[in-house]
């Protein structure tokens, strides 16, 4: 029952709001857990899960208005940077307009349809149970979480009527 005693002040909850008051320029790296696939700061806290920058946020700028999120004026939020200097509520598009103007938006160089033919696809899902995501991933040149969502029908669900990226 030790662990009881401490909840809700943790090392990562004792960081963030040591750092509320933060006034440097310079971005203001997390220095626990991040995200792998998206580099975001992550942590937990009396049970929940919460992302770094997001919590930040709340704490410097209030709860966001409604249809908001966190947006980084810096463009580093997938660097795990939390400077409260950096951090406001932005709607989607006004923080997806940010990623443009930064250089960091996601973008899919192989069009809408994405970059697996048909034939690449079917080969995917015949391999599903003989071999890992992860090999079958490295095979194609893909993520882990790209095979598992076309096992999950998530993408290239209908595949008959798909023709593939264009040459």
């Amino acid at each position: 029952m030790r662990a009881s005693r401490k909840k809700g002040q943790g090392a990562a909850i004792k960081w963030i709001r040591d750092h509320v008051g933060y006034a440097g320029d310079d971005c203001l790296t997390w220095p626990f857990h991040r995200n792998r696939q998206n580099g975001y700061g992550s942590f937990g806290h009396l049970g929940e899960h919460y992302y770094a920058h997001r919590y930040m946020c709340e704490l410097v700028k209030g709860p966001p208005p409604p249809a908001h999120e966190c947006a980084h004026s810096c463009g580093k939020g997938h660097e795990g940077c939390v400077n409260p200097r950096h951090l406001s509520w932005k709607t989607k598009s006004g923080n997806l307009r940010d990623c443009g103007e930064h250089g960091t938006s996601a973008r899919n160089l192989w069009g809408r349809f994405g970059r697996l033919t048909k034939e690449q696809v079917a080969a995917i899902k015949a391999l599903k149970g003989k071999e890992t995501q992860d090999k079958i991933a490295a095979r194609f040149g893909i993520s882990a979480s790209s095979v598992r969502d076309i096992y999950l029908g998530r993408t290239y669900r209908n595949n008959d009527a798909w023709q593939g990226p264009s040459k």
